[in-house]
C-alpha cells in the first residue's frame, strides 16, 4: 500500500509539474500576431474585399490542381492552343476526357445540362477530401482565399475585374437575385421586358415580381422564323414601352437556340436608361466574352454547361453602380461588409464545385478556346447540312444566327408516327386504319418522338415544338462527330417510316 501510494504520489508530483511548465511540443509560431478579424463574422482568412480589390494580392496556390492530371488534355506540341482551329484534333479522341458512356449513347444534347469534364469532377472531389481531412482548417482559413483565386482566374477568362464577380451554384440563383432586387426600385406602371423565346422560368421571376410592386411585365411574341440578327432588334425597338424600367435577353435562347444580338440589345436598351439583364446560361464555352467591352448592367452564366466545369458552379456579373442594391438571396455574414462578402459565404456547404472551375479553366486553356469554337462552328454546319438533306426539311434560323446548337425541323411522318402512337393506345394496341390527323404537332408529338429517340434508339437529343412544327436541337461539343448526327437522321428516318408501314400495313 505505501508502495503504491508512493507511486501515486510521484505521478501526481510529475503531472503538476508538466502543468507548470511551458510545453514544448507544441510551441507557437512566430507568424501568428494579435490582429484579431480582419474580416467579416469571426472567418479567420483576411478581409476578402481588400483580397479582392488589390491587384497586388497574391492568391495562394492551388493545392489540388494535378488531383485529376491523368484525365486532362494535353497540350500537342505540334498543335499549340493558339494554332488554327482547323489542324486540332477532337471528336472522338477527346472523349476520354468525360464521364458519359459513349459506348451505350449517342449523345448530343449538351445543351441540356452539359457534361462535366473528368479533370474537374476529380478536382472538386479532392476539394472535398481536403475539406474533410481538417474541416475548420479549410473552411476558416482557406475557403475565402481559394475563392478569390478562381474568381481572378474567371474574371480574366470573361474580360472584368474579380471584385464585380460572385460565384454561384447556377445561373437560375443569378437570375432571381438580380430579379428580385428590382422590389423597391420599380413602381407600379413600369414595365419588365423580355421574350417569349427566353427561358421559362424567368418569366416566371418576372411574374412574381411584377405581382409584388405593381409592375406590368411585357413579352414581346417574336415573328419566326428569322433571317438576321437586325429583325431582332428592330422588333425589340419597336416594342420597347416608353415605360420600360428593366429587360432580359439571353445571349442564346435555350428551346430556339437563337444567337441574340446582345450588344445591340444592351446599347438599345441603355440608350432609353432601361437596366439590362443578359441571360448567358449557355454563353460560357460557347461564345468569347468580354463583358467589361459588353457593358450589360447584369450578367449571368452557367459554369458546368459549355464551360464543363462541375454542376453548381455559375457566377453573376454586376456592375459597380448597381452592387449597393443587389443583395443575395440568402443573408449570411458578410451582409454589409460589401458585394464579395455578401456572396462568397451562404452557410456551410459544398463549395467543391466553384472551386473545380479552375480546372475547367485549364482544359479550356489548353485546348483553346478559338480551338474549340472552330470545331462545333465546322461540325455543326457539317451536321446541320447532313440532317436536312436525309429529312428534307431546314433549320429554324440561318447558321449565322446559331453558336454550338441549332434547331432542324423533322420530317412530317414523325407526326404521324406520333399520331398513330396514340390511335395504337387509345384502340388497345391495334392501329386501325384512318386519315390522318390533320392537326398541327404539340408538345406530346415532341415527347413521343425525343422518348422513341432515347428508349429505341439510345440517341440522346431533345425535341422541341415551335409554332406548330416539330424540330430536334443539336448540339455539337469537343466530344462529337458526325457519325453521331447520322445516326440521329438513320434514328429519326426510322421511327417516322416504321410507323407508317404499321399504319400502311393495317
Amino acid at each position: 500500500m505505501a508502495q503504491a501510494a508512493s507511486k501515486g504520489g510521484a505521478a501526481a508530483a510529475t503531472a503538476a509539474t508538466a502543468a507548470a511548465e511551458p510545453c514544448t511540443a507544441v510551441q507557437p509560431h512566430t507568424f501568428v500576431q494579435r490582429t484579431g478579424y480582419q474580416g467579416f463574422g469571426s472567418f479567420r482568412s483576411g478581409n476578402v474585399e481588400e483580397m479582392a480589390s488589390d491587384a497586388l494580392w497574391h492568391p495562394p496556390p492551388n493545392p489540388c490542381q494535378g488531383a485529376g492530371l491523368a484525365t486532362e488534355p494535353e497540350a500537342d506540341p505540334a498543335t499549340p492552343a493558339r494554332a488554327d482551329p482547323a489542324t486540332r484534333s477532337f471528336g472522338a479522341s477527346c472523349r476520354s476526357l468525360f464521364s458519359i458512356d459513349f459506348d451505350r449513347w449517342t449523345f448530343i444534347n449538351h445543351g441540356a445540362f452539359g457534361a462535366v469534364l473528368c479533370c474537374a469532377a476529380l478536382e472538386a472531389e479532392e476539394w472535398r477530401r481536403r475539406c474533410e481531412a481538417q474541416p475548420l482548417l479549410f473552411l476558416d482559413r482557406e475557403l475565402f482565399p481559394q475563392l478569390l483565386r478562381v474568381m481572378r482566374e474567371l474574371a480574366d477568362f470573361v474580360g472584368c475585374q474579380a471584385r464585380d464577380l460572385a460565384l454561384l451554384p447556377n445561373a437560375t440563383t443569378g437570375l432571381n437575385t438580380v430579379i428580385q432586387s428590382l422590389r423597391g426600385r420599380v413602381d407600379p406602371g413600369d414595365a419588365l421586358f423580355s421574350l417569349d423565346i427566353g427561358y421559362g422560368s424567368v418569366k416566371k421571376m418576372l411574374a412574381v415580381v411584377a405581382e409584388q410592386t405593381g409592375a406590368e411585365h411585357v413579352e414581346l411574341a417574336v415573328q419566326l422564323p428569322l433571317s438576321s440578327p437586325e429583325e431582332v432588334v428592330e422588333q425589340v425597338a419597336a416594342a420597347l414601352p416608353p415605360n420600360t424600367r428593366f429587360a432580359v435577353f439571353d445571349a442564346v435562347t435555350s428551346n430556339t437556340a437563337i444567337l441574340l444580338p446582345i450588344c445591340q440589345l444592351v446599347e438599345l436598351c441603355q440608350s432609353r436608361g432601361i437596366e439590362v439583364l443578359i441571360d448567358g446560361a449557355h454563353a460560357l464555352g460557347m461564345l468569347p466574352l468580354d463583358l467589361q467591352h459588353l457593358g450589360a448592367d447584369y450578367f449571368v452564366a452557367n459554369c458546368h454547361k459549355w464551360l464543363c466545369a462541375p454542376r453548381g458552379s455559375a457566377f453573376l456579373h454586376v456592375q459597380r453602380r448597381h452592387q449597393p442594391h443587389v443583395r443575395p438571396l440568402i443573408v449570411s455574414h458578410g451582409l454589409g461588409s460589401g458585394f464579395v462578402s455578401e456572396f462568397i459565404w451562404d452557410g456551410c456547404r459544398d463549395y467543391a464545385p466553384l472551386l473545380g472551375i479552375s480546372a475547367a479553366l485549364r482544359a479550356s486553356r489548353t485546348l483553346g478556346p478559338e480551338s474549340v469554337r472552330g470545331y462545333q462552328r465546322r461540325l455543326l454546319a457539317e451536321a446541320t447540312e447532313a440532317v436536312v438533306l436525309a429529312w428534307g426539311t431546314g433549320l429554324l434560323v440561318p447558321l449565322s444566327m446559331c453558336g454550338s446548337m441549332a434547331l432542324v425541323e423533322l420530317p412530317p411522318g414523325c407526326v404521324a408516327a406520333s399520331r398513330a402512337a396514340a390511335a395504337a393506345g387509345s384502340a388497345g394496341g391495334s392501329v386501325a386504319a384512318r386519315a390522318p390527323d390533320p392537326a398541327p404537332p404539340t408538345s406530346a408529338d415532341a415527347k413521343y418522338v425525343q422518348d422513341m429517340l432515347h428508349y429505341g434508339h439510345s440517341v440522346e437529343c431533345p425535341v422541341k415544338c415551335i409554332g406548330g412544327r416539330l424540330y430536334v436541337r443539336i448540339s455539337v461539343h469537343i466530344y462529337n462527330e458526325a457519325a453521331d448526327y447520322e445516326r440521329l437522321a438513320a434514328a429519326v428516318l426510322h421511327i417516322a417510316g416504321q410507323r407508317a408501314a404499321e399504319h400502311a400495313a393495317s
